[in-house]
């Protein structure tokens, strides 16, 4: 190779090179989360989130017993258990049984250097206009499905309370939707056929191995989103074991709580997110990439 395409080659590896490098210290942006809560994230023991970001706009990140971070963990405070294991953590600080014995993470004086400290954190973490409430005006028509029962797809519109019995099958066509309450009983399911933006003015419940969001093979979990309301006294969205979801959860004034063995793909956005045992959590967000 001629000299002068050897030294172009080289800048042009050690520019991207540099520019990964760069983009490793990066705190994510709000695409780039798999978990976002105001006040505090809770991850329960073993849980898993094998790509994209964990954060808490205002409070604090706690990791359980033996949780994996693939991506970033992003809070002004972080408290980790024994055995956990995240990529990046930025933050004001950290503690907690990751360090050992009274040794605390980042460079040292003399010696190899300890796990790792904060890296520098930037306010705020997220635009706090991108984490607005949206509006739902819920229609006043139920929709229940018996148990053991499925529908031909349900079009678009406004609904009261949707109800899926144990067992049974609720399609939805795609596009716009506008309810006050989801329920699905054990191993119900609501799937997506096409691209589902779904607003709930109250709360989603899933029973245990219930399913929601994006039919497997038809449609992205990124082009489901559900923009829930919540209650002043109870979880805006909830699971119970093992429920497969498959979607971005938007509810910046609830609570969220995954139940154990949940699997997970899409983003969840709360006041408050808890993650309970062995469930595993994958960022395939719907909410929009920043502008350019």
């Amino acid at each position: 190779m001629p000299l002068p395409v050897r030294l172009v080659v080289s800048a042009l590896f050690l520019a991207l090179a540099s520019a990964a490098g760069a983009q490793s210290q990066s705190q994510p942006n709000l695409r780039g989360f798999a978990i976002l809560g105001f006040d505090q994230v809770r991850l329960g023991p073993n849980v898993r989130v094998p790509r994209g970001a964990v954060g808490a706009t205002n409070g604090n990140v706690r990791l359980a017993v033996s949780a994996r971070v693939q991506g970033a963990v992003v809070a002004p405070s972080v408290r980790v258990a024994r055995g956990v294991r995240v990529g990046r953590l930025f933050c004001g600080t950290v503690s907690g049984g990751t360090f050992g014995r009274g040794v605390v993470g980042g460079p040292t004086v003399g010696g190899a250097p300890a796990s790792s400290g904060c890296l520098q954190l930037t306010t705020p973490i997220v635009d706090p206009a991108l984490l607005a409430s949206v509006p739902v005006a819920p229609g006043t028509g139920d929709l229940k499905i018996p148990a053991r029962t499925a529908t031909a797809p349900v079009a678009p519109g406004s609904y009261g309370a949707i109800v899926v019995r144990q067992g049974a099958l609720l399609e939805l066509e795609g596009g716009a939707y506008q309810v006050r309450s989801i329920r699905l009983a054990g191993a119900a399911r609501m799937v997506c056929l096409d691209e589902c933006r779904i607003g709930v003015g109250e709360t989603v419940r899933l029973a245990a191995r219930a399913q929601l969001g994006a039919a497997k093979g038809m449609v992205d979990a990124r082009e489901v989103r559900l923009d829930v309301g919540g209650s002043p006294v109870a979880p805006a969205f909830r699971t119970g074991p093992n429920a497969i979801v498959a979607g971005t959860v938007f509810s910046p004034a609830g609570s969220v709580v995954l139940g154990p063995g949940t699997q997970y793909r899409g983003a969840v956005i709360g006041r408050t997110v808890l993650v309970r045992a062995r469930s595993r959590v994958t960022v395939d967000s719907a909410l929009s990439p920043p502008p350019r």
